[in-house]
């Protein structure tokens, strides 16, 4: 199961694709997301079509109106229930693709490698800027033997100036190397998003409705793995090696939605997903008792990165009590469910800057 990473994309049985969603994965099964879904197989609404692969897709969104992003995952759940993993561990559920079921890994550090053996000159503008970024992250230390390609850039679907480059980075320390570069790094063809852009996508998504807009501009708009790089968007993902952290094994009891606020003792995985900050100084500002939150887990990448170490953090998410080789409690920000519960409206994490 190892080399089913964060950001890479798989083809199912089914003909649908979907996009990695975890470095980590219960045994047998792929947390992901639908991304691309062929018209016909499923009754769907509210979402785009787009004409690849020789066919007319559904582009999935979770990002929609909730009674849409109900009634699309009934449709999963009722056509193909195999898609969604019931995880009593969790007493929760999971998108994604039991590995049975997968007909194509796409592997996107082969095509980066691929990408590499044409020259610059024979590339369009698009794929430059690709090789640019690129070569700006090989300043930063890191080979590319430890870089990969995902989605339309890898696929070759993209549209220059509107898709989203997505470059992969191997290896925490080679994520921590990327970000520390990129906070100092003075390039001509560099842009970050500014707090205007980040305030876009927050109206756009209906990120929180208890986050206000200016909040989230400011805390989104100090990070380095979003920006331009001549014209067009980059997102930079970094990828959990090895065995990774998360343990499906142990026993997660919901308890409800709280408010917390701590100080960031650790934020080192906080570049992963999924990531967590271990905490220390907490308390419990609404929803339940007191209890000693031990650190916030983060499934959604905007929470990624979202804090540094010696910052005070607020965020309200699903507490939980978890059970393995310790007993100790624990903050979760966006498990699959909060797209339709009225959790996901409320779930925020804010550094107090």
């Amino acid at each position: 199961m190892g080399k089913y990473y964060e950001a890479a994309l798989i083809d199912s049985a089914d003909g649908i694709q979907f996009k990695v969603y975890s470095s980590s994965h219960p045994k047998g099964f792929i947390i992901a997301k639908p991304k691309y879904i062929p018209c016909g197989t499923l009754d769907l609404v509210g979402l785009k079509k787009r004409f690849l692969f020789g066919k007319c897709m559904f582009r999935f969104n979770l990002f929609n109106k909730k009674e849409s992003v109900e009634k699309n995952l009934a449709a999963i759940r009722k056509k193909f229930p195999y898609y969604i993993y019931e995880c009593k561990k969790h007493r929760n559920w999971f998108l994604g693709v039991p590995e049975g079921k997968v007909e194509k890994f796409y592997d996107t550090k082969k095509g980066f490698q691929e990408l590499l053996k044409v020259p610059v000159e024979d590339l369009d503008p698009y794929l430059k800027a690709v090789r640019e970024m690129t070569g700006i992250l090989n300043d930063a230390g890191i080979s590319n033997e430890n870089l990969g390609i995902s989605h339309s850039t890898l696929l070759g679907n993209y549209t220059p100036g509107k898709s989203d480059m997505d470059i992969l980075i191997f290896g925490i320390e080679n994520g921590w190397k990327a970000v520390k570069h990129l906070e100092t790094r003075s390039h001509p063809a560099l842009k970050w998003k500014s707090e205007q852009d980040w305030a876009r996508y927050f109206r756009d998504r209906i990120v929180s409705e208890v986050y206000s807009e200016q909040e989230y501009a400011k805390n989104m708009a100090r990070k380095r793995d979003d920006g331009f790089i001549d014209g067009n968007v980059f997102s930079l993902f970094c990828i959990e090696e090895g065995k990774g952290w998360y343990n499906w094994e142990e026993e997660h009891e919901p308890l409800g939605t709280v408010k917390i606020s701590g100080t960031v003792k650790d934020a080192r995985y906080s570049i992963v997903r999924p990531g967590f900050y271990e905490l220390e100084n907490t308390k419990i500002l609404e929803g339940h008792k007191e209890v000693p939150v031990k650190r916030i887990v983060t499934w959604a990448r905007p929470f990624a990165l979202q804090a540094k170490e010696g910052e005070k953090v607020e965020a309200c998410g699903l507490l939980e009590k978890v059970k393995g080789k310790e007993e100790y409690y624990q903050l979760v920000l966006g498990y699959f469910d909060t797209y339709t519960s009225d959790r996901g409206k409320k779930e925020y994490m804010k550094a107090l800057i």
